[in-house]
């Protein structure tokens, strides 16, 4: 699977959101000192963070930058690929860097956060979403915020999904933005095996949401179905990609999402005429 190079949509749009919500509640960042930092960085090929900021931090007081990098799956050359970020960074800004990494896979990161050489030492910090309580999102007034409960800790699945889906509903007046809010909640959920009981939740309550009723998802099944059998890509998966796509996710979010590559991603618009 590639890794993320840029999240458009449900990571794009989300960090934009919770980016800020993390600078405050986890890092201890003052909300008013938080300033937006151009995250590209040109080079022979162009580089992109996922969120940086700049903000004073809550330990010393100094104005740093905050880079984010949002992983959904365990990156094992993170430590190399957050270095060079560093490096960029600081030869652009001229300010110190803090590095994260938001991790809203299952289980532990593995990879390496540290190197210390003999004239280097260079290390990043992990937050793991599933490590920390739900409910630090679920009642937020923001519905990016709400979604990432998902990928939170929690025991009781069907009490607490019930609970982001309310909290959804009574955040969100309009029914269009509803449905996005809902659709990206599935999507996210997909990373913990949650949307069997997204499903069912939504059939008890009283929400007007059936994705299967969606124009767009009803022609991304007929058109799948034909492109899964020459392919060879299990027909789930050509929905997803089709529904995904149609729904403005990117490339890169999608391949993660379905764990296929980039390119077999690509394939499948392209067979489908979406690109």
């Amino acid at each position: 699977m590639n890794q993320h190079q840029d999240y458009d949509k449900i990571i794009k749009e989300t960090i934009e959101k919770l980016g800020t919500p993390i600078l405050q509640k986890l890092l201890g960042i003052d909300a008013s000192s938080i300033e937006n930092i151009s995250s590209a960085v040109p080079r022979t090929i162009e580089r992109r963070a996922d969120f940086l900021k700049s903000g004073i931090d809550a330990v010393d007081f100094v104005r740093k930058l905050f880079h984010l990098e949002f992983q959904s799956e365990v990156h094992k050359k993170m430590l190399e690929r957050l270095l060079v970020y560093c490096a960029l960074f600081y030869e652009k800004y001229e300010m110190p860097v803090k590095q994260y990494v938001i991790y809203l896979g299952s289980g532990k990161w593995t990879a390496e956060t540290t190197v210390d050489l003999s004239n280097l030492r260079f290390s990043y910090e992990v937050i793991s979403i599933n490590a920390i309580d739900y409910e630090l999102f679920v009642n937020s007034d923001q519905p990016e915020e709400i979604i990432l409960s998902i990928l939170a800790n929690f025991k009781n699945k069907a009490e607490v999904i019930k609970k982001i889906l309310t909290s959804l509903k009574n955040k969100t007046k309009n029914k269009r933005k509803l449905q996005k809010y809902i659709m990206q909640l599935e999507i996210l959920s997909n990373l913990r095996n949650l949307q069997p009981e997204i499903t069912k939740q939504l059939s008890t309550m009283s929400i007007n949401y059936d994705i299967t009723k969606d124009l767009r998802f009803q022609q991304g099944i007929e058109q799948g179905i034909e492109q899964g059998i020459e392919q060879g890509i299990e027909q789930d998966k050509i929905n997803v990609v089709i529904n995904a796509f149609n729904n403005e996710l990117s490339i890169p979010l999608i391949s993660n999402i379905v764990s296929l590559s980039e390119q077999e991603v690509i394939a499948i618009l392209k067979n489908n005429k979406l690109i």
